[in-house]
């Protein structure tokens, strides 16, 4: 590392080695992490925090970190729960943050961001310009862009707009060599989709360091329903019907999400339609459901959606709090929500387990499980709940993930979703990546 240090200051590239910077770089938004925290025990820490302020810079960086062996943990905002990018073996924490640079093509309806631009920050800028990027995940304030391509995120408009993948229009990529990856800016193309890479690939591969994506305009009407269910099998069946009326966003959440958001012990949908005819439409979409209507359940909603703060709040008492969301075929569904919800309620120590379903598809929807535990030891009931929730997962239809990623709270069971192509990802791995710097100890 003292080599390591001597050429960053020969290239006159930001670094620092203060304890506050290294713990502020040592974690994600892992419950377990924050719990650790409270304790004073980091669970990790990097030796360095580097600050590239552009990609030649990151180049070096990775040059130099190939070339005496040094891993290499990439962090754009820290919002992640996956447990990610932790810096267990030391070595370098890169942060992206610097790479902020955003320049708006409103001719061609596109805009050109650095990895490590805030996407509230963006979203704003696009909003004062009349476009915008509806990708709104939850962590907008707080999540980078390069973030979202290295995590394959999902934003709450994706179900008319589509996830991180369909926005992207094209990436500068950095391997762990140095060298830089970058393609020509197209609307699409044919053949071989190379930076497809990327999604989801969690810094393993490389460092994302440009991002094109598309933008729209905004929407200049926007119409709201809202219904009640006795079950989750006719919010479903909604749901479903729904999709041929082009939702902008739907959400369904079970009675006790309810309870919490709406007072109401009902299963519950939202739904938002925007367009030139939205109002039309969601006329169309109100005859064909099956549910009873309420009021203002999708304006209460939107004004919730950004609160996070329960996170901390329960934190400092003691409590185990998480999400788990996969994705599944819509006749799966019921079964899965079932077999999900009845998993973490039988671990001991949990007080709350409730869902809602917030993205969909033709042939299949998200549901996002949230649990709260009060256990005599975190850790162990922790990993209890997400082995019984998967395993219900993968036994009912579903999957491991939908938009939170892989990391380390989900590498054991990458086998059993990926099959062979697991080898052919080991592969890939090997060939870009010889000496293993990239979020070394992430891969399985």
């Amino acid at each position: 590392m003292i080599e390591v240090i001597e050429k960053l200051r020969e290239e006159k590239i930001a670094f620092s080695t203060d304890r506050e910077d290294l713990i502020a770089y040592c974690k994600d938004f892992n419950p377990l992490h924050q719990l650790r925290i409270l304790k004073k025990t980091p669970p990790a820490l990097p030796e360095i925090v580097v600050f590239p302020k552009s990609i030649e810079e990151l180049s070096k960086v990775l040059k130099i970190a190939n070339e005496f062996r040094v891993p290499v943990y990439v962090f754009g905002g820290a919002s992640g729960v996956i447990d990610s990018a932790t810096p267990y073996e030391g070595g370098i924490a890169l942060s992206t943050l610097s790479l902020d640079w955003i320049e708006i093509d409103e001719e061609n309806r596109i805009v050109t961001t650095g990895a490590g631009v805030i996407g509230g920050r963006l979203e704003k800028m696009l909003n004062h310009r009349g476009f915008s990027l509806r990708h709104i995940p939850q962590s907008l304030f707080c999540s980078t862009v390069g973030g979202w391509v290295a995590t394959a995120s999902s934003g709450q408009f994706s179900t008319g707009y589509g996830n991180i993948e369909d926005l992207v229009v094209s990436l500068k990529v950095v391997l762990p060599s140095g060298e830089i990856l970058e393609e020509r800016r197209v609307p699409r193309r044919a053949g071989v989709d190379l930076k497809k890479l990327f999604f989801g690939s969690e810094g393993l591969l490389g460092v994302i360091a440009e991002v094109t994506m598309k933008i729209f305009e905004l929407p200049r009407e926007v119409a709201k329903l809202s219904f009640e269910y006795e079950s989750i099998e006719s919010a479903l069946g909604d749901a479903k019907r729904f999709l041929k009326f082009k939702p902008a966003l739907m959400r369904i959440f079970d009675d006790e999400e309810s309870l919490r958001y709406f007072d109401s012990e009902a299963f519950s949908l939202i739904a938002i339609f925007e367009g030139e005819n939205a109002k039309r439409v969601a006329e169309k979409a109100r005859s064909a459901s099956m549910g009873r209507e309420v009021e203002g359940y999708t304006d209460i909603w939107l004004e919730k959606r950004f609160d996070v703060s329960e996170i901390s709040k329960i934190g400092v008492l003691g409590f185990v709090f998480d999400t788990i969301e996969v994705s599944c075929f819509w006749g799966s569904a019921p079964k899965l929500y079932k077999a999900v919800i009845e998993a973490i309620r039988s671990v001991e120590g949990t007080v709350t387990a409730s869902a809602h379903a917030s993205h969909f598809y033709e042939s299949g929807l998200c549901f996002y499980f949230t649990f709260a535990g009060f256990p005599a030891e975190p850790e162990n009931y922790y990993e209890e709940v997400w082995k019984k929730a998967i395993t219900a997962s993968l036994k009912s239809g579903g999957n491991l993930s939908h938009h939170h990623g892989i990391g380390r709270l989900r590498r054991s069971w990458m086998r059993d979703e990926l099959g062979g192509y697991l080898e052919l990802l080991r592969g890939i791995k090997n060939l870009v990546d010889r000496n293993n710097v990239m979020n070394r100890g992430v891969f399985p």
